[in-house]
């Protein structure tokens, strides 16, 4: 892709998710983290093929999109991953008005100007 990336609280829910060789293996049903210390945990997976909900760690994510969610697993690792039935203990939910995700996209959320 040639946009650029963006931090993982500029992912949309249903963003699709990728696997490492490109296939499509489900949509982002729920981001896990915490917002103010930028924590960013993992991904709430609806799996494709399955119709489950997996999770997917932060550390198997290698690029993000607002609508698009790369990893470095197979497909079949991905269907491997465990069901996950439980809430999220912290959740991270992106608002849905625009101005909000350009701020994000371009880094000017939660910055403000000069006092009058």
């Amino acid at each position: 892709m040639n946009e650029p990336q963006v931090s993982w609280m500029a992912i949309e829910k249903g963003a699709r998710v990728h696997a490492a060789g490109g296939e499509e293996i489900g949509n982002v049903k729920e981001i896990a983290g915490d917002a103010e210390a930028d924590i960013f945990s993992g991904l709430v997976v609806s799996v494709t093929r399955l119709g489950t909900n997996r999770f997917l760690p932060a550390e198997r994510v290698t690029a993000i999109w607002p609508d698009r969610v790369e990893t470095n697993l197979s497909a079949e690792q991905a269907e491997a991953l465990e069901d996950y039935d439980e809430p999220v203990a912290e959740r991270w939910q992106i608002p849905d008005d625009f101005m909000t995700r350009l701020r994000r996209l371009f880094g000017f959320y939660g910055k403000r100007g000069p006092r009058d």
